[in-house]
C-alpha cells in the first residue's frame, strides 16, 4: 500500500497566506454546513454561499434552531472554536445520531507547532505526538491518528479504527462498521484514500476471523 502514497509528503505550512476552497471550508465547524457549502460551491460558486452556511461558528440560538430541524445537523457545531493560530488538519466524522465530529488540530506556539484532538465532549485525548517544529509528514500524521487514544479506552486502536472495533463489539458487521467512521483532510490530500485502504484491509481481516471461528 505504501507505494501508492507519499508518506514523506509535508505541507509547507499550516498557515498559507491564502486558503484554497477546502481550507476555507475546514474553518466551518458544522459538518452539515460544510458539506452543504461544498455542494453549493460546486454548483454555483461563492455567489451562492450565504452567511449562515459560511460562518465558522453559530450562536447558541442558531445552533438550537439548526438542530431542531434534525439532530444530525448538529455534528461539529459544539467543537471548540478555532482561533487565529489554530487550524484543523484532519477531521473524523461519525455516523452517530448527532453526527459527532473529532477535529485534529495544529496550533502555532512560538517557533513550535502543538497538536491537539478536540471532540464535542471536552475529552482530553492521549496524544502520540504533541509538538513539532515543521508540519507533520503524512506518515507522521498517520502515526498521530493511529497511536493517539481516548483516555478511557482499554483497547488502544487509535482515533479512527477504535470506532470500527466498537461497532463490531456492538454486533455490527465489519462492512457496516467502516461506514460508521471516516476521515478527511484539507491539508493532506491522500489521507482519506489511505484510510479507505486501511478500512478494506481491516474489514477483510475481520471477515477472515469470522470464517475461522465458524
Amino acid at each position: 500500500m505504501n507505494k501508492l502514497f507519499d508518506l514523506s509528503y509535508r505541507p509547507k505550512t499550516y498557515w498559507p497566506e491564502s486558503l484554497d476552497r477546502e481550507q476555507l471550508l475546514s474553518r466551518i465547524k458544522g459538518q452539515a454546513r460544510r458539506n452543504i457549502g461544498r455542494k453549493i460551491l460546486d454548483e454555483e460558486g461563492f455567489v451562492g454561499l450565504n452567511h449562515f452556511l459560511a460562518r465558522e461558528a453559530l450562536s447558541e440560538s442558531e445552533r438550537q434552531a439548526w438542530g431542531a430541524i434534525h439532530p444530525d445537523l448538529m455534528g461539529g457545531e459544539f467543537l471548540p472554536d478555532l482561533d487565529g493560530e489554530t487550524v484543523e488538519i484532519a477531521r473524523i466524522s461519525l455516523a452517530s445520531v448527532t453526527s459527532d465530529q473529532i477535529s485534529i488540530r495544529a496550533q502555532r506556539v512560538g517557533q513550535s507547532i502543538r497538536y491537539t484532538v478536540a471532540d464535542e465532549y471536552d475529552t482530553g485525548f492521549d496524544m502520540a505526538i504533541n509538538e513539532s517544529v515543521e508540519p507533520l509528514t503524512l506518515g507522521e500524521l498517520i502515526k498521530l491518528i493511529d497511536e493517539s487514544n481516548h483516555p478511557e479506552e482499554e483497547e488502544r486502536h487509535g482515533l479512527l479504527v477504535s470506532h470500527w472495533e466498537h461497532c463490531v463489539e456492538w454486533g455490527e458487521d465489519p462492512e457496516a462498521a467502516i461506514r460508521f467512521a471516516w476521515i478527511e483532510s484539507a491539508t493532506y490530500p491522500q489521507l482519506g484514500s489511505w484510510y479507505e485502504q486501511v478500512a478494506e484491509g481491516w474489514c477483510d481481516k475481520k471477515v477472515g476471523q469470522y470464517i475461522e471461528e465458524e
